[in-house]
């Protein structure tokens, strides 16, 4: 059980791994060129376009989860229906998201907190982003397919790929051509273009072939997607939420300068939550195949790893990001007001990425074995916990209140995890 636990596992940590590095080295060539300004604005900028990824990750894990479940109950030809229905959803819910992003997204953006000089620089990005918004789509929706059908090192490769060349093209376009925020923008699509053409590849290979047949639309099947997907789409929405906010009131009692701080530690504390993302996402197939087939044993013994691994690296993370605090400023290129913010905030986001080790993975094995409801009052409580902390604390502690939100939060999450985990 080990051996084919781990042939899942450490290609999807090693894959979100590499994005939750692409991420932090993006945030240090925007920072270097272009200082507090096009940090603040592609941090505006970003839960508009993370929409765009998160669309193609809900609907490919929930799709992957319906179609484990069927593999594992012996009903293949519904696990196909499935995958075939996904691709469906994938292309039609990308045309239209994109539709209403290039028709709103100046007057989304001003409600973000986009005004004065950061308008332009905001709207920029996002422009540049949505020309390859349907290929982000696809992307992030078809690895986790291709996880699902035990390709998890072909997939590590499609999601490297297109990291590393993020990672090459950032600098040539930021640094070297000094294109700004659009030059990172492009970059970002030119890296998931590769990702896409892998992930084509792998399904013109005759035994990887969905008939078209099989992407017709059928109604119970999407429902059952959808259902599923609301989970991994909030998972990986969630945080660009929580950045909207945060913008708003780092903005209010800190200034811009605020902002910018905040830029470099949501960079920071996405690397982690990406991390046990890959290890919550890499135990599904096996998650979701074991409740298919009703193997308790086998069902308990993959999730009892999944949470010892996300803890682990939770905790590991966490004291590593203390101990290299004062460093993180001089990377980023901020203004000495804002070092002086990240130095300050930081105990309390080294806490947030300890309690990630376990709410993140909690929520990847609730939808996994489709107990729906619960991951998604984890997800969407999380909304809930938000908006109250993130107006309540502020008004007590002033700054301190706005970076103590995030850690609030998750604490009263893990409380509801370990309560989900003991009745499970």
């Amino acid at each position: 059980m080990k051996k084919n636990y781990l042939k899942y596992i450490f290609p999807s940590m090693l894959s979100f791994l590499l994005t939750g590095i692409y991420s932090i080295v993006d945030g240090i060539f925007v920072g270097r060129a272009m200082g507090d300004p096009g940090l603040a604005a592609i941090n505006i900028a970003w839960p508009l376009v993370a929409l765009i990824i998160s669309l193609g990750t809900g609907v490919g894990m929930g799709a992957a989860v319906i179609v484990s479940l069927n593999n594992g109950a012996g009903k293949e030809q519904k696990a196909l229906l499935a995958e075939g229905n996904a691709f469906f959803l994938l292309l039609s819910g990308s045309l239209i998201l994109i539709l209403l992003l290039f028709a709103l997204g100046e007057p989304l953006l001003l409600l973000l907190g986009a005004k004065g000089s950061l308008l332009p620089l905001a709207k920029t990005y996002l422009n540049y982003i949505l020309l390859g918004g349907m290929v982000q789509v696809f992307a992030s929706g078809m690895v986790p397919l291709m996880r699902n059908r035990g390709a998890s090192f072909y997939s590590m490769c499609a999601m490297g790929l297109g990291c590393i060349s993020n990672i090459l093209l950032d600098y040539f376009f930021v640094i070297v051509l000094r294109l700004g925020l659009k030059g990172a923008a492009l970059a970002t699509v030119c890296g998931q273009v590769l990702t896409l053409v892998l992930c084509i590849a792998f399904y013109m290979r005759k035994k990887n072939r969905v008939p078209l047949s099989a992407m017709r639309p059928d109604g119970r099947t999407i429902r059952s997607i959808l259902r599923v997907a609301a989970s991994p789409f909030g998972l990986t929405y969630l945080p660009s939420v929580t950045i909207i906010f945060m913008n708003l009131q780092a903005l209010r009692y800190g200034g811009e300068e605020a902002v910018s701080a905040y830029a470099v530690l949501a960079y920071i504390i996405s690397f982690m939550e990406l991390l046990v993302q890959g290890i919550g996402d890499g135990s599904q197939p096996l998650l979701s195949l074991s409740e298919g087939k009703g193997d308790v044993k086998a069902l308990k013994t993959y999730a009892r790893w999944t949470f010892c691994l996300g803890v682990a690296f939770g905790i590991a993370g966490a004291v590593f990001f203390y101990l290299v605090r004062d460093i993180l400023p001089d990377f980023y290129g901020t203004s000495p007001q804002a070092a002086a913010y990240i130095v300050h905030a930081a105990p309390a986001f080294a806490l947030v990425m300890a309690l990630y080790g376990l709410t993140k993975p909690a929520v990847s094995y609730l939808y996994a074995t489709h107990r729906v409801g619960r991951s998604s009052i984890l997800v969407y409580g999380e909304i809930v916990l938000t908006l109250a902390f993130i107006y309540l604390l502020p008004l007590l502690l002033g700054l301190d209140g706005v970076w103590y939100t995030i850690p609030a939060v998750q604490a009263v999450l893990g409380g509801l995890c370990v309560l989900f985990l003991r009745k499970k």
